[in-house]
């Protein structure tokens, strides 16, 4: 380009081309005729090329920018080739690799059959105005599922409105929530998007460390996962793999009772990025669950208090007319007589007093046991998951833990100035549906002289060994055993088969403990 036309082009433009440098804008032409472009600036920096990529040919643009954006670019610059009309036009560089496409604006005006403009980075201020859009978009969105769940006291039905809400808002092939079982071994997958056919109420993962939703439930912090096939944190469920997932997040969905209800997870089967506010998104959805759970599970213990409550006060009078029977027969001690029944009435108290706050609703066996050992702080070791079992069951596991924390405290650790017991428990399957509960007592500090327990058989003749054969053995078709060889070691199995919803199905077959 000569001098003179280099001058007479700044003049059209307006333009310093210095200061157009320093600004990064490029001053451009087309010129029909020749079917080239020619300019003055930095063109190849400008669209992220090598210097010299850009010769000018029409083509060689096309090639840079990509076959969509280059003819909308040309077109609307023949357009105005015609008419004259100024235009100004928007369009983007491809996307190489983790780098993001650059967005330019393209200003022109039609002189003489010629065209002429600038061009300028514009990619902040698209990407600014693309952040607001997908807030908004959210949010929207967001507001509109709340509404749902407000409206519809069906949960799965707001679950299933959930993992929509979130696939179309990340734009991910999968999504799905995760339920906490109450047996705490597992989370089943309750709502889903994108999954084979049969697995949504059917599929499950555990809940340790192996898998994203494990290890999620246990850091209790969002997690984000770039690449699956990369992570080292865990290994990913079959579930995942099997879905060829590569990237994903996932957050606790928290329940009643500080116990979770599960977990919320996105996922992608391409290698995807999630920043802050794709954390902070799925949040806003798991909160949404989150309530209308934990409305639902108020409801659920609204219904039962009713029908319970009348239920329970026959069944605690009896239980308090047997204990009475129990802790006076045959005594020739009545003040001690009468310290055991206020003991025992306190144990039933607490275990009662436990339950009651779930409103006699399915109850975490760690609060019972918890309860029921409060005259004890720090004279005990629990271990093991955070199960929800029937209240009934928890109520009678709270009389059998009082009675060996009684002998404990007459013949063994408890009432020594220190040492601490050791209670765990576990669930254990038999079979497709059923499950036992496994607890231990393990006392090693004892001095069982003469307490009518033959080892190993249960056959006391005492209070406690009745009171165990009544609530484990005769009600709940369960079994236990004594070892007293070294130290006190009480073991339990009792079958807790549940139906839906964690509600055994059927009754217990005889009353806690018949009166003597």
């Amino acid at each position: 380009m000569t001098l003179e036309r280099q001058r007479t082009r700044q003049e059209r433009f307006s333009f310093d081309p210095i200061v157009a440098k320093r600004a990064g804008i490029v001053l451009w032409s087309w010129s029909p005729a020749r079917q080239r472009f020619s300019w003055i600036g930095d063109a190849d920096g400008l669209h992220a090329l090598p210097e010299g990529s850009l010769d000018g040919y029409e083509a060689t643009f096309r090639d840079a920018v990509g076959a969509e954006q280059g003819d909308r670019v040309m077109r609307a610059i023949e357009r105005c080739a015609r008419t004259g009309e100024a235009f100004t036009l928007t369009y983007h560089t491809p996307s190489l690799g983790a780098h993001s496409p650059r967005w330019l604006e393209l200003t022109a005006a039609g002189h003489g059959g010629e065209v002429s403009g600038t061009c300028r980075d514009v990619t902040a201020r698209v990407t600014a105005e693309e952040a607001l859009a997908r807030r908004v978009r959210r949010n929207e969105k967001i507001e509109a599922l709340s509404r749902f769940a407000l409206t519809h006291s069906d949960l799965q039905a707001v679950l299933d409105r959930a993992v929509e809400t979130a696939a179309e808002l990340f734009e991910v092939p999968l999504a799905k929530i995760l339920q906490f079982e109450r047996s705490a071994d597992q989370l089943t997958l309750k709502a889903g998007i994108g999954w084979n056919e049969g697995l949504v109420g059917q599929a499950s993962v555990g809940t340790d460390k192996d898998s994203q939703a494990g290890f999620t439930l246990m850091s209790d912090e969002p997690v984000i996962v770039t690449d699956l096939r990369q992570e080292t944190r865990f290994s990913g469920p079959p579930l995942l793999h099997d879905h060829d997932v590569r990237s994903g997040m996932s957050v606790v969905i928290a329940g009643a009772a500080g116990r979770p209800f599960g977990v919320f997870g996105v996922h992608a089967t391409t290698v995807r990025s999630f920043d802050q506010f794709d954390v902070d998104t799925l949040v806003s959805i798991a909160n949404v669950v989150s309530s209308s759970a934990r409305h639902a599970e108020t409801e659920t213990q609204l219904r039962l208090l009713v029908g319970e409550m009348a239920h329970r006060s026959g069944n605690l009078l009896q239980l308090v007319n047997t204990i009475a029977n129990q802790s006076f027969a045959g005594t020739d001690d009545p003040a001690k007589a009468q310290k055991a029944f206020r003991e025992r009435l306190s144990a039933l108290s607490r275990t009662n007093e436990s339950i009651a706050r779930n409103g006699w609703a399915s109850t975490r066996l760690t609060g019972v046991v918890e309860e029921t050992l409060r005259p004890f702080p720090g004279r005990y070791e629990m271990e093991g998951r955070n199960i929800v079992l029937l209240p009934e069951l928890c109520f009678d596991l709270g009389l059998v833990l009082h009675e060996l924390a009684t002998n404990s405290a007459k013949y063994g650790t408890l009432g020594q100035p220190e040492g601490k017991v050791r209670i765990n428990w576990r669930v254990v399957r038999t079979g497709e549906d059923g499950r036992v509960l496994k607890l231990q007592w393990i006392d090693a500090r004892t001095s069982f002289g003469g307490t009518g327990a033959a080892p190993g058989k249960g056959g006391g003749t005492g209070f406690g060994s009745k009171l165990k054969r009544a609530l484990i053995a005769d009600k709940w078709g369960g079994k236990f055993d004594i070892e007293i060889d070294d130290g006190y070691r009480f073991d339990c199995a009792i079958p807790i088969e549940m139906a839906e919803g964690g509600e055994k199905a059927g009754s217990p077959a005889a009353p806690p403990l018949a009166p003597t």
